[in-house]
């Protein structure tokens, strides 16, 4: 039986319809509800990706600091060199990589919103507390996958991520 990544995806389209309870001992209430454009329903689903890894292409930095801001330059995460860390916590960078995940677990200061780039394109602005799983069925090289925080100060402002990376 051969390696798998399985990615699970769902999205919802939220319309604020614009009612409110207006404030109720002190909790101010809003009615916002699934979007009937949208067939009011989430989307999404889960497949298995094409691409079978071996266990040398998974790796994963756990807990790092982004050491770039968006005015830095771009350092991919084909090294370590995005970050405070000296290598990956676990496993080897694949060459090619299929899928991506960051997890923004915490902020020291106001180091603002982490950036996904993938080949010039950002994918995902987090904050605080949220997450992405990126697919790339044809893969990318590590070098065109970037990110960034929005204003890194060592020590004084500072991003701490989980990143993991799977591919071929």
């Amino acid at each position: 039986m051969a390696n798998e990544i399985r990615v699970n995806t769902s999205v919802q389209i939220i319309q604020d319809v614009g009612d409110s309870a207006g404030d109720q001992a002190g909790i101010t209430y809003s009615n916002k509800q699934l979007d009937g454009n949208a067939d009011a329903r989430t989307w999404g689903g889960k497949y298995t990706m094409n691409a079978v890894y071996t266990d040398a292409d998974v790796a994963y930095w756990g807990n790092v600091v982004v050491a770039k801001d968006n005015a830095s330059g771009a350092d991919g995460i084909d090294n370590s060199d995005w970050t405070e860390a000296s290598g990956t916590t676990s496993g080897t960078l694949p060459d090619t990589a299929h899928v991506v995940a960051v997890e923004y677990v915490s902020a020291l200061g106001s180091p603002g919103t982490v950036t996904l780039n993938v080949s010039g394109e950002n994918f995902a602005v987090l904050d605080e507390g949220q997450a992405v799983v990126i697919p790339m069925e044809m893969g990318q090289t590590l070098s065109s996958i970037t990110i960034k925080c929005t204003d890194y100060t060592n020590g004084t402002n500072e991003a701490t991520v989980n990143v993991m990376v799977a591919g071929v």
